[in-house]
């Protein structure tokens, strides 16, 4: 596909806070669900489990929301012998760690509100976190396991059920290194290992049939001596089919041209190359999916990059026209230097439409980092 600036610019405007502020008790890490219900309130989740709280928002716009109410589950999280209700991971390993909330829909009959949710293996495990070499406080190299969880809420957020694992990488979840209670299921061998779905956001289609889930896989050397750890963090899709009876149905990968390999231990196909957290809006006058991420892989050609810092906290952009096949990212630059942050998102300003879907050509980026405040840049997308 076409480069994406060369007919396109953005007009950046100037930072403005958001109401997802660590001095609100929220510590986000990771881009802001949100969804607006049948009634047109626009909802939204920050926080994560670990570290503040997590709480929902909710107002007309970004202009107007404010803070409802901290949430609360009907399970633990935490330590293996209690968290997620012992449901396992598919691969057979008892949970543990935190929720991350990344995805939110709300049901337009039954008003039941649906959240899927990142959580890793290496953190606030309470004694049983582990990663690719064992048990652990924090993982080294981020080398632990993603999956992606669901839960629901009927009363607006305030308190929420756990359902199950949603989705899983196709290898399992720990290597030969250390085994986490799986029985005779056997670990990842070798140096090379990957590291699970997860990091995601989903894109809902309006009128359209599916909701579908934007992951990051992240694959690693371990034995690598030149310090180059990391050595892909891809994007791929999977699609789940909308439902309005109050139940949510399971994911199904994107894999060789079709989605048809399962959520969860499935095969997957890459949609595009060092895309860390992307997430997907659609452009209704310029008729294309516009997809935020940032390039997470360090190379010395990038490091040279005007205003780029060690951390990389920039913004990449890519356009495609069925959600599969995607232009080449490319970097966003804001008065001759690179610009954003290590969580990028586009937001809608309308007050009419749901967050994810661009009814004119004047919309907010969000950016936050680990944990940090999220702020917001009202901001142009103009022809050139």
């Amino acid at each position: 596909m076409e480069s994406f600036f060369e007919h396109y610019q953005l007009e950046i405007g100037e930072q403005m806070e958001t109401p997802f502020m660590n001095k609100n008790g929220v510590f986000q890490d990771g881009t802001t669900p949100m969804y607006r219900d049948t009634d047109g309130q626009l909802w939204a989740m920050s926080g994560h489990s670990h570290m503040g709280h997590i709480a929902m928002f909710c107002g007309t716009s970004l202009d107007d929301m404010q803070k409802m109410w901290p949430i609360e589950t009907n399970f633990s999280i935490g330590h293996a012998e209690y968290a997620f209700l012992g449901i396992r991971y598919p691969e057979g390993i008892l949970p543990r760690g935190s929720i991350w909330p990344f995805g939110l829909y709300i049901c337009p009959n039954t008003h039941r509100f649906f959240c899927w949710f990142h959580n890793e293996t290496g953190w606030n495990g309470r004694g049983t976190a582990y990663d690719a070499f064992g048990l652990c406080t924090e993982p080294k190299y981020d080398s632990d396991f993603r999956h992606v969880g669901l839960m629901h809420s009927d009363d607006e957020g305030k308190t929420w059920n756990f359902d199950r694992w949603v989705l899983t990488g196709e290898e399992a979840a720990f290597t030969e290194w250390y085994n986490p209670g799986a029985g005779n299921a056997l670990g990842q061998k070798g140096d090379i290992v990957r590291f699970g779905s997860g990091d995601f956001s989903v894109f809902i289609e309006p009128e359209g049939d599916y909701i579908y889930l934007f992951y990051n896989i992240i694959t690693m050397n371990l034995a690598d001596e030149n310090g180059k750890i990391w050595q892909t963090c891809d994007a791929y899709v999977a699609r789940c089919r909308k439902r309005t009876d109050g139940n949510m149905g399971d994911f199904v990968k994107y894999y060789d041209g079709s989605f048809s390999e399962a959520g969860n231990l499935g095969k997957e196909s890459l949609i595009v190359k060092d895309a860390w957290h992307p997430r997907v809006v659609y452009s209704v006058p310029e008729q294309m999916y516009i997809m935020t991420s940032k390039p997470i892989m360090k190379s010395s050609d990038m490091m040279k990059l005007p205003g780029m810092d060690e951390k990389r906290k920039v913004m990449q952009i890519c356009v495609s026209k069925d959600l599969i096949h995607w232009s080449e990212p490319e970097i966003v630059y804001r008065d001759g230097v690179v610009w954003g942050n290590h969580y990028n998102a586009i937001i809608s300003d309308d007050k009419d439409v749901p967050p994810n879907i661009l009814a004119s050509n004047r919309f907010s980026i969000l950016n936050n980092h680990n944990g940090t405040d999220v702020f917001r840049y009202k901001t142009r997308l103009l022809r050139k």
